[in-house]
């Protein structure tokens, strides 16, 4: 068989299959094909409702996952300020309150939402001026301090907490629910796990730190002996047997560390050795 014919034989076959499937179509009616065409019209919109709807889900998820994410930075990020042994300073807060840090302080607050919460938290020793405005609350593992507007001293180490009003209303509230309000020359202080009041305290008595004079009224030795610590950046082993001998005398900072043992040491019976650069070893005299 020529090629010709070849090819003639499959143009045949081609028209044949053309000729059928026309005759297919052409045999359906009008009603169907417009039926035909009014579905594929009506599935369209439906994939495009479909897929707008998924990129709004996409959005709203990603919008969802960003504001969490601020959210957790908000809530998280945080300036701590520690005042080393040895040292004073004040820290300035965002809304211009301050706190005057005694030596070896620590003070962490959240300055991106300090206009939602007023609130620290803080170890060791601090004068507050706070500025009048929303609660203020000063937090520490013994208790929480809650204000409008006032100044007032915190003592708060040791498991020992301390607090005293100068000017203004404090609230005090303990781990136990116990809760006092202070006024004024009022002074409020953890004993044996309870709150007691004090009113009419000498409230430069509190305060005298400030001025690197250190009052101690029937304190235990130990107290005594870690604040000389911590203004003088020493390390003063004592002998745990004296630990909780009171003491009651005042000192002032101006002197040196080893006059200021000096003179703590002689009226009670009590003697220091000098072991090696700033440390050294408190016991009884022999």
């Amino acid at each position: 068989m020529s090629e010709k014919k070849l090819h003639s034989k499959a143009l045949n076959h081609l028209e044949k299959d053309l000729f059928e499937k026309g005759k297919i179509n052409w045999n359906r009616s009008e009603e169907d094909i417009w039926a035909t065409l009014q579905r594929e019209i009506d599935d369209k919109p439906a994939n495009v409702v479909s897929f707008k709807q998924d990129v709004i889900q996409w959005v709203a998820a990603a919008v969802i996952f960003v504001l969490v994410g601020l959210l957790g930075v908000v809530s998280t990020y945080h300036k701590t300020i520690n005042c080393l042994p040895g040292e004073r300073m004040t820290a300035e807060l965002p809304d211009g309150s301050t706190v005057e840090m005694n030596a070896a302080s620590k003070l962490v607050y959240y300055p991106l939402k300090w206009k939602l919460e007023r609130k620290v938290n803080f170890e060791g020793e601090g004068f507050f001026n706070v500025e009048k405005g929303s609660k203020f609350t000063v937090k520490s593992k013994y208790g929480s301090t809650q204000v409008l507007g006032t100044s007032f001293n915190i003592f708060a180490r040791d498991k020992k907490y301390r607090v005293t009003c100068l000017t203004g209303k404090v609230q005090v509230h303990t781990g136990k629910d116990e809760t006092v309000v202070l006024l004024p020359q009022n002074h409020a202080e953890l004993e044996e796990g309870k709150l007691v009041l004090t009113k009419m305290f000498n409230t430069e008595k509190a305060v005298s730190w400030k001025q690197n004079f250190f009052f101690f009224a029937g304190r235990p030795l130990k107290e005594v002996i870690d604040e000389i610590e911590r203004q003088y950046a020493v390390t003063i082993k004592l002998d745990p047997e004296l630990n909780n001998r009171n003491f009651g005398s005042n000192f002032s900072k101006q002197h040196s560390v080893e006059d200021v043992l000096d003179f703590v040491c002689k009226p009670m019976s009590l003697k220091y050795t000098k072991q090696n650069e700033n440390v050294y070893f408190v016991t009884e005299e022999s």
